[in-house]
């Protein structure tokens, strides 16, 4: 089963590439506004409210709602059913949130040119240069801030991707690759992307995804720092913040997780943060106490 991300930012997308590679390997295609339509239907969540926690941007209230946690955990839901359903090809950045456990995944970094960026925000959102340079600017930077939710310290680390598509021949006219930079570049990856393929058929990790993503989804409303993992169906939730009563929440967990389906069993476990210090004050209890007469 094809399984393709590729790692783009706001006007970088390479869409005649992509269009290519959907056409070959049948892929239904997902960009990022898809993903957070999808999420926000099917979990009954409002899309501003998905966007304002990719983005990393405040929410209201969110230390009782627990709102980011919840669209966040719906998001990885949405995108484990998209590759449950069939072939499917990720555009844009959320599909880093599937983790490196499920294998097959050919990721691809498209390193757009700032200049494509801005010529197609100007063209298509009839920016002008400045107002197309402050939107990506800021798009850029909130990237930088989901890249940080994820404990990561970019999105844009060539390490993290089996191929960088270059850009070195333009269309000026429609300010995307030329068709026959497409073709070469598909003609480097190809043997590759179906190695991934292969791989991808004997994995088994997707729905263990699935089943931690679910969980995860069931848990947001209780507002811990959690680690969630699934080998089978054996999930093991690990509690990496301290809570104000371990065996209360311990308790909680147990009881929200056993009824996801497809859940086997469950144990749960203190993480390395959990007992590490938090704000110490410093008191100065020595010094002497003297009373005014």
């Amino acid at each position: 089963m094809p399984l393709i991300a590729i790692t783009c930012g706001l006007y970088a997308s390479p869409y005649r590439f992509i269009d290519a590679l959907s056409a070959l390997y049948q892929c239904t295609v997902y960009e990022d506004p898809v993903l957070v339509k999808q999420t926000g239907q099917t979990h009954d969540l409002k899309t501003d409210l998905i966007f304002r926690s990719i983005q990393g941007r405040h929410i209201p209230f969110d230390n009782f709602t627990h709102d980011r946690q919840k669209c966040m955990a719906a998001l990885k839901v949405q995108i484990s059913e998209n590759i449950l359903n069939g072939p499917c090809l990720f555009s844009g950045v959320l599909s880093h949130l599937i983790p490196a456990s499920v294998s097959g995944i050919y990721r691809i970094m498209s390193a757009a040119p700032m200049r494509i960026r801005s010529q197609r925000a100007m063209a298509l959102a009839q920016l002008s240069r400045q107002a197309a340079a402050t939107a990506i600017s800021r798009s850029d930077h909130r990237e930088q801030r989901f890249a940080a939710q994820l404990n990561l310290d970019s999105l844009w680390d060539p390490t993290r991707h089996d191929m960088v598509l270059e850009w070195n021949k333009i269309d000026t006219t429609v300010h995307d690759m030329t068709r026959e930079e497409v073709s070469q570049a598909l003609g480097k990856i190809r043997p590759d992307i179906e190695n991934s393929i292969k791989n991808a058929n004997k994995n088994i990790h997707a729905v263990d995804f699935n089943i931690s993503s679910r969980v995860d989804a069931a848990l947001a409303g209780l507002g811990h720092h959690l680690i969630i993992e699934s080998d089978s169906g054996h999930v093991l939730v690990i509690l990496d913040k301290k809570v104000m009563n371990l065996a209360r929440a311990q308790k909680e967990i147990m009881e929200l997780a056993c009824a996801v389906p497809g859940v086997k069993s469950i144990k749960t476990k203190i993480g390395p943060n959990f007992y590490r210090a938090g704000i110490v004050r410093n008191l100065n209890l020595t010094a002497p106490f003297k009373r005014k007469i």
